[in-house]
């Protein structure tokens, strides 16, 4: 299992002299995953040298300064001086993310899953890169890229709005605010809240994490199949499912004294399960799951009928709970659907059930879980590589879109 991939370790070394990257690294790379909030920068543009001068605050806090007597720098992070090294320097640069992921002409004819635009009309990513001796830390802010439907359906914020004023008045107050809803990354756990909480001052944004689900990771499985296709070499398809279901004593009651609310939120009882699927069976599942047809289930359970029971079952993250597989064709997803017909048939798993979720997906070209990914490239960046890349941030793009106001509180009926 490639779960060394996508390790608790954070922190990265360099091994070979350090060298000035003219774009930002991006495949090869474990990220963490976080989303932030719209960054207000004010009427002054967000230009070059406006990006030197924040650099060079940044780096005064990581350096540290004594604030009221206090000394507060590297030395709070929790990493070895002697292992990075010292602060070499802290730079801010604009990259274009074509430059990243590959030119966007190349999803002319990629799947709808692929396809994906700017929410907010941008097209450019802004890249932090701090330079020790020995390590190189980045941090990666991305436009939040969705699909042509996705687009469509986003309409135009009131919240801005004053009493008497317009709503075409929230023009001028959207100017003073820049979109990069995607946050991505490589740096050690304590570096993160340092890093978390300078944006969040500077730029008077929340910067949080951005857990991944059941339907992201499903949907970029499936997206990869579509533009990359199966192979027969590598090493195996691993899938980790996870269980929503206290742990019960041998009355069955849960396991304690108390009869507080409380304690229905008990870790799960099975932590998790690895299904792995070699290689050579991949497209035999693929081939399998386009000529499934639906099952009848006989008498619905209460959860298939009751959508609040359904999120009570799949816990509080709003991608999990397979209710948007319910709502949709299950044509789009087949190699899952084989799954989880073949877990059902050997294992009398319903794989599909609320309280089951997805929270790890490894194979030969990526290994993504619920708040880090990895996009592994050989060679040159092809141009079905590019795709997937492309299709890994419409996803992600579609997962922070998921999670707006609008989709989790309905609007009030008149």
């Amino acid at each position: 299992m490639a779960d060394q991939d996508v390790s608790t370790s954070d922190t990265f070394y360099s091994e070979s002299p350090i060298v000035d990257d003219v774009i930002p690294p991006f495949f090869n790379t474990t990220f963490s995953t976080h989303r932030v909030s719209p960054l207000f920068t004010g009427a002054q543009p967000l230009d070059q040298p406006r990006l030197d001068v924040l650099a060079h605050r940044l780096r005064d806090t990581l350096v540290g300064d004594v604030v009221r007597g206090i000394q507060i720098g590297l030395e709070s992070l929790e990493t070895p001086a002697g292992q990075v090294g010292p602060l070499r320097y802290v730079k801010f640069r604009w990259f274009s993310p074509g430059d990243v992921l590959g030119d966007r002409d190349v999803l002319d004819d990629a799947p709808d899953r692929a396809r994906g635009d700017a929410g907010d009309g941008a097209d450019k990513g802004l890249w932090v890169e701090i330079r020790h001796e020995n390590a190189a830390y980045v941090a990666l802010l991305l436009p939040g890229y969705t699909t042509q439907q996705q687009l469509s359906s986003v309409k135009p914020s009131d919240w801005a709005m004053r009493p008497g004023r317009a709503a075409t008045d929230n023009v001028l107050d959207e100017a003073r605010f820049l979109h990069l809803p995607l946050l991505l990354l490589r740096m050690p756990q304590a570096l993160k809240h340092v890093i978390g909480d300078w944006l969040s001052t500077t730029f008077d944004c929340r910067v949080s994490k951005l857990s991944l689900g059941t339907k992201t990771l499903v949907n970029i499985w499936e997206g990869w199949i579509e533009t990359m296709g199966l192979s027969n070499k590598g090493p195996d398809f691993v899938v980790t499912l996870a269980f929503n279901a206290p742990l019960r004593d041998g009355d069955g009651g849960l396991n304690s004294d108390s009869d507080s609310d409380a304690e229905e939120t008990m870790e799960p009882g099975l932590r998790n399960m690895s299904v792995a699927v070699p290689p050579q069976d991949l497209r035999r599942f693929l081939r399998t799951g386009e000529r499934l047809r639906p099952e009848n289930s006989g008498t619905p359970a209460l959860w298939e009928k009751d959508a609040r029971e359904r999120r009570r079952l799949a816990g509080g993250n709003m991608d999990d709970g397979w209710a948007w597989r319910s709502a949709t064709s299950a044509g789009d997803q087949p190699f899952t659907a084989a799954l989880g017909r073949y877990l059902q048939h050997h294992l009398s798993l319903n794989m599909f059930h609320p309280s089951v979720r997805i929270v790890q997906i490894s194979c030969g070209g990526f290994v993504l879980a619920q708040s880090r990914l990895k996009i592994l490239r050989r060679g040159d960046l092809t141009d079905d590589l590019s795709r997937a890349a492309w299709m890994f941030a419409t996803q992600l793009g579609g997962r922070i879109r998921g999670d707006e106001l609008p989709s989790v509180i309905p609007a009030a009926v008149p």
